[in-house]
């Protein structure tokens, strides 16, 4: 029971970091947000709230459809199943597109510069960060980064549920 107090603790405190580090950055009413990896909706949840459009891809159909019997109604809710394979259809670019806790051993990381946005927020275990996005950045030119910053600690009793979490802000090349 006390390590589900702590990991639910630990998950908000995450998540309301997460959303506040986006809101620095992009306020409300700068452009539409897409969250790709959306999960249960529990930063969707958040950012709706603080007045975004978002548009939330999950891929996974039981994930995508708790989410939806969470927020559904929600005015400013889009919903797809898209990936990073396969982001979301649309006409125009997002404001940003955030990436949380969604990167995965395996996939194709050049796939980010077809993302439709110019900012990217990310977020992942200190240990994943130093694994798989920095390499990444230091061999690739289209994105730049902006900011690194914690977003969460790891607790130390829970490494495995709670590693903590760093996010990382990108900036597509060549824009002021």
């Amino acid at each position: 029971m006390a390590e589900t107090l702590v990991a639910s603790e630990y998950e908000a405190e995450r998540l309301d970091a997460t959303a506040a580090w986006v809101a620095r950055h992009r306020p409300p009413g700068s452009g539409a947000l897409a969250e790709l990896g959306a999960g249960e909706g529990a930063l969707t949840g958040r950012l709706l709230r603080a007045g975004y459009t978002v548009h939330a891809a999950e891929p996974d159909p039981a994930l995508r459809a708790r989410l939806w019997d969470r927020l559904r109604g929600r005015a400013r809710l889009r919903l797809s199943g898209a990936d990073l394979a396969a982001p979301p259809p649309v006409r125009r670019r997002f404001g940003a597109v955030l990436l949380i806790d969604t990167l995965h051993a395996g996939q194709d990381l050049e796939l980010l510069h077809a993302l439709p946005t110019d900012l990217l927020f990310v977020a992942l275990a200190p240990s994943a960060l130093d694994r798989r996005l920095r390499p990444w950045l230091s061999a690739q030119q289209g994105w730049l980064l902006v900011e690194e910053i914690d977003l969460a600690a790891p607790h130390p009793a829970q490494r495995t549920l709670a590693p903590g979490s760093r996010g990382v802000l990108l900036r597509r090349a060549g824009l002021p």
